[in-house]
């Protein structure tokens, strides 16, 4: 009995040792992860071992440090880097800081985005703009800005977050799906022209996810929309988090350009 137990107990501890590596000492960068589905890919991760350097605007500098202190009572190295995204001086300052706090980037979560609602037909050059700015631009110069560094030490894990949108027409997300389907593009060209790297690029395309944004909306349209799920409910953060982590895992090497659907079954 007491032989049992110790095996039980070492196959345990092998397994803990295991799951932790899946990330365990990375450095991985977390666009938008102030709040929302960022602040729980910033937590998952930080669980499964890596130190993480939380990004956002200034403006919700507040958000992005309790993500930090989060981060720092598991145990695991946070700090704050502020920059708009869609701004490649700002993102190279937050690369730049990034490498000097802690020597290396090995994943990039291009999750920071914005939505603005409309029609084609009346449609606003400036939410056009905007969307794109923050949505497209951005991840292509936090890419550009980290795939030197990845490509000198032969490693490298980005995430680009895309969106249901970018599957299918969804009424009113010209501005939001358009962005999204560009994405997708990125991703693939990224993985092909990183791959004898060791640099993986891939996607994810979340539906509706629990977050305070989906929450503001009034409860009978919300109620309608979930009707249409066959899962019957909107997906959890950490749900998504755990999809992002799959990709950003040692043992997904193989595993690039591809695009992740996680909808609880909308796009059936």
């Amino acid at each position: 009995m007491v032989l049992r137990l110790h095996f039980e107990g070492n196959f345990k501890m092998i397994r803990e040792v295991k799951k932790i590596m899946k990330v365990g000492n990375r450095v991985a960068l977390i666009t938008g992860s102030g709040q929302g589905l960022g602040r729980a890919i910033a937590l998952a991760f930080a669980r499964e071992g890596a130190k993480i350097a939380v990004n956002d605007i200034p403006f919700n500098e507040g958000k992005a440090v309790q993500t930090v202190q989060e981060i720092r009572q598991l145990g695991v190295e946070a700090e704050f880097f502020p920059a708009d995204v869609s701004r490649e001086a700002e993102v190279g300052g937050m690369v730049a800081g990034v490498l000097a706090r802690f020597g290396r980037i090995d994943i990039l979560v291009n999750n920071a985005g914005i939505n603005r609602d409309g029609l084609l037909h009346k449609a606003e050059s400036k939410n056009w703009e905007a969307v794109v700015a923050v949505n497209l631009t951005g991840p292509f110069n936090c890419t550009k800005a980290v795939l030197p560094g990845m490509r000198q030490q032969g490693y490298g894990r980005i995430v680009n977050m895309s969106s249901l949108t970018a599957r299918m027409g969804i009424f009113g997300t010209g501005y939001y799906a358009t962005t999204k389907a560009g994405l997708i593009g990125l991703t693939k060209v990224t993985a092909a022209e990183n791959a004898t790297k060791g640099i993986t690029c891939n996607a994810l395309a979340p539906g509706y996810v629990k977050t305070d944004m989906m929450l503001r909306y009034p409860e009978e349209q919300l109620k309608a929309l979930i009707a249409k799920i066959p899962a019957g409910r909107l997906a959890e953060p950490e749900e998504i988090a755990e999809a992002a982590l799959f990709f950003a895992a040692d043992s997904s090497a193989y595993v690039t350009g591809a695009v992740l659907d996680i909808n609880g079954g909308f796009l059936i």
